[in-house]
């Protein structure tokens, strides 16, 4: 039903009204006043039937001055948008005939703008070239003075470089010299050290080997004639700080006792001069108990 009066409420509408109007039809043609009923007596009921050409009169006539008022508001709206158009229009029209005549002043402004822009621009060319020819006068006259004062430079500038460089290279000479004689006698020293450290070494590996023997227990099943290179860090006073086979002897049991023992000698025999300490900072050997 709601659906219904959402869809053609103006149907629904018509077809209230005309129920009211049978409605109130029959309350008027009804006769309310009381009467004396005898028993047994019956009383005709009176009313009035109203004709359905009559209901569809009143319909049409409904209608009718809707359609009439429907057709006012129309013809107001259409009025109403009439003005609004042709104010819209003059409205326009004033808004054209502003912006033509703006048009037409800033178009003169330019072009009077432009004449006086064309002569500021001449009158400042020719300004210009004046001053241009001038500048380049004067810079030709700068140009000579200092390209005379350049030479006389540079001239005294190639001798104090020639003398310079030659100064440099006396000295750099004297220089190489020196670092030849200085180069010379650091080999010297440094020959004469490693010779006495090969000769400190050589005499105490022995001692090094036979302290680190004597704390060697060999291992159960290991054969004789075993042998491997280990490599020792010492700090100064001998200490051993660390030990480590650095060429197994294939038996991962000996190399771990001949580590071992070397760590039980520490500290181990160093010359007594400190200054052969770092000959023995690390030393390496081969340890060979059968040897």
């Amino acid at each position: 039903m709601w659906q219904a009066i959402r869809e053609n409420p103006r149907a629904v509408f018509y077809a209230v009204l005309m129920h009211l109007v049978l409605l109130v039809l029959l309350v008027f043609s009804l006769d309310w006043t009381p009467k004396a009923i005898k028993p047994g007596q019956n009383i005709p009921i009176q009313a009035e039937l109203v004709d359905s050409s009559k209901l569809k009169a009143i319909e049409e006539k409904k209608k009718a001055e809707q359609k009439k008022v429907e057709q006012e508001k129309l013809r107001k709206l259409e009025q109403e948008k009439k003005k609004k158009a042709e104010a819209a229009a003059s409205k326009k029209a004033e808004i054209e005939a502003k912006k033509k005549a703006e048009v037409e002043r800033k178009k003169k402004a330019d072009l009077a703008a432009k004449q006086k822009a064309e002569e500021k621009k001449k009158a400042e060319q020719a300004r210009k070239k004046k001053t241009e020819a001038e500048r380049k006068k004067k810079a030709e006259a700068e140009a000579r003075k200092k390209a005379e004062a350049d030479a006389r430079k540079k001239a005294e500038a190639d001798k104090q470089r020639k003398a310079e460089q030659a100064a440099k290279e006396q000295a750099a000479a004297e220089a190489r010299q020196r670092e030849a004689e200085q180069a010379m006698q650091a080999q010297i020293a440094e020959e004469q050290a490693q010779a006495a450290a090969t000769h400190a070494l050589s005499q105490y590996i022995p001692y090094i080997q036979q302290k680190i023997q004597r704390n060697w227990i060999r291992p159960a099943g290991s054969p004789p004639g075993m042998s491997c290179l280990i490599l020792v860090k010492l700090i100064p006073g001998g200490e051993v700080v660390d030990a480590r086979v650095v060429r197994s002897s294939g038996d991962a049991l000996f190399d771990r006792s001949v580590e071992t023992a070397v760590l039980k000698a520490s500290p181990l025999p160093l010359p007594e001069d400190p200054a052969m300490f770092k000959y023995f900072r690390e030393i390496n050997f081969n340890f060979n108990p059968d040897n």
